[in-house]
Order: structure tokens, then sequence, then C-alpha cells
């Protein structure tokens, strides 16, 4: 089965793994992405996330990527990084200042589908150098925050152009201290990008393993795994598709374990080379 999926684009913040996470709890698909991908990368996906970055949008840092997805007639949302490059992309303006760390109020402006059913007022969670001061003449001011009591409204926290489906939050919607961001994620994801929630790990497991069996055939894998994360998934997933029984499988992960252990025995000797090829 074909599943809609959300590309998270990853420019080295904390949270693009969380943000896809929180998208496949929604049972919709989503996939990490690297800024440089090229453009065919992304003609699947029925819209994209731009997370956050330790660079300065400001500075012009982390400006070597893809631009031409702003080209494609799909939904994006950029948080905090993202959310300044999507302002400075379509005329904004984005300084160094203006900097917030912790709880915030979002103040939101007007009744907007990112905010559906949720209150005019609602606690994110801050964490930035860099802000947006203007935007561009087809964006408009979703919200602004203020962080502490007294404090100065923080201008443009929340920006949209319905008119190019362009979305921005200066906070961060994926950590649990925005008390609704799930909701925020959900409204983008399922309706205004119009994902069907389709997926789940398991039918994901499922096709995985269905993938490999059509795509090998009756041909012969050979498979070293290097003892991580995601090798062992593979072996598994391999072991899903192949192994008749536990036992089987077993055998096979205890193999891989004994060649890792050997070869990092013979790792400080000259001859290991030589050794692994008279085996």
């Amino acid at each position: 089965m074909q599943h809609d999926a959300i590309a998270v684009i990853d420019f080295g913040g904390q949270y693009a793994h969380l943000i896809a996470t929180k998208i496949r709890r929604l049972g919709v698909h989503s996939e990490i992405r690297q800024p440089e991908d090229p453009i065919e990368a992304f003609s699947a996906y029925k819209g994209i996330i731009i997370s956050g970055s330790p660079a300065l949008s400001s500075h012009g840092e982390d400006q070597d990527y893809t631009k031409e997805i702003y080209d494609l007639d799909i939904p994006i949302l950029g948080f905090c990084f993202g959310h300044q490059e999507i302002a400075k992309h379509y005329g904004g303006s984005v300084i160094n200042g203006k900097q917030e760390w912790g709880h915030a109020d979002l103040h939101i402006l007007g009744d907007h589908p990112l905010f559906a059913g949720l209150d005019r007022v609602e606690q994110v969670w801050m964490s930035h150098f860099d802000s947006v001061t203007a935007v561009g003449p087809d964006f408009e001011e979703l919200g602004y925050t203020i962080l502490g009591e007294g404090a100065e409204p923080h201008r443009f926290a929340a920006i949209g152009s319905d008119k190019l489906r362009r979305y921005g939050f200066q906070f961060h919607p994926e950590v649990d201290d925005t008390l609704h961001g799930d909701r925020m994620i959900a409204n983008f994801v399922l309706n205004i990008c119009g994902c069907r929630p389709t997926w789940t790990m398991d039918s994901y497991v499922a096709e995985q393993v269905a993938r490999i069996r059509t795509q090998v055939g009756d041909n012969s894998v050979f498979l070293l795994a290097s003892g991580g994360v995601d090798w062992n998934v593979a072996a598994r997933l391999f072991g899903e598709a192949w192994c008749t029984d536990s036992r089987s499988f077993a055998e096979v992960t205890i193999a891989v374990a004994r060649l890792q252990s050997w070869l990092r025995d013979l790792e400080p000797r000259p001859d290991a080379m030589t050794d692994l090829f008279c085996l």
C-alpha cells in the first residue's frame, strides 16, 4: 500500500527525529531528509517540515541546501531555523537578536487551520538567537509570544501564507514543553497537507519484509552487520524474510557477533587482512 508521507529536513538541530516520531504517531509515514538531497527526492511527499538548527540564519549559515523545495506545490512548515529561512526566502527580515529561552505564551491572532481546536493563548517553548522582524507581502503574522510577565511581545512567532502554503513557528511544537504542539503538528500534517493516517510500524515491517522477498527473489544475500542499531534492524528484517524459525535466525545472529568479535581481535595485527582472505 502506498502511504502518504512527510519529509523532515534535518539541519542538525536536536529534534529532527522527534519531529518524525510525532508525525508517525499520527499514523502518517515520515522520513528524514538531508538539506542537500536533490529536489527529485522530495517529489513523492505530501508536505515538508524544516527542522531547527544551531546555525544562524541571520549570518547566512547553512545556506547550501536545496532551495528548489520552495518551488514545490506542497505545504512547507518551518520550526525555529526553518521558520527564519522561510521568512527570509519570501522577502522577510531576520536579525541576530531578541533571543528567548524557556516557556512563553503564544497569543494567536485569529482563526487559522494550524491552530484549530486550540485556545487563543498557548504555552510554547522558545530556544533561539535569531528572530524574524518582518515578513514578505504574501505572509501574515499568525501569532506573537510573550516570555515572562512584563516582557515585550516577540512579533512574528507564527507566520503563514495560505496562498503559498508556507508557514513558520519560531517555537518548537515537537517538544512536550509546548503543551499542545502535537495538535499543531497534526493540524499541519492531516488538515493542511491532507495526509491519510494509514501507516503503522507493524504494517511498515510487513511491507519491508515483502519488499525484500520481491527484490531478492531466489538470489542469495550475504549481510555483514556492524553491531549498530541500523544494521541489527536490517538483519532482523532479513531474518523475518527468510528464516523459517527463531533458531535459524539465532544462528545467523550468533555467527555475525562472533565474526565481529574476531575482526576486532585482528585489528592490531598487520597481517589481519591476509588472515581474513585466507579463511
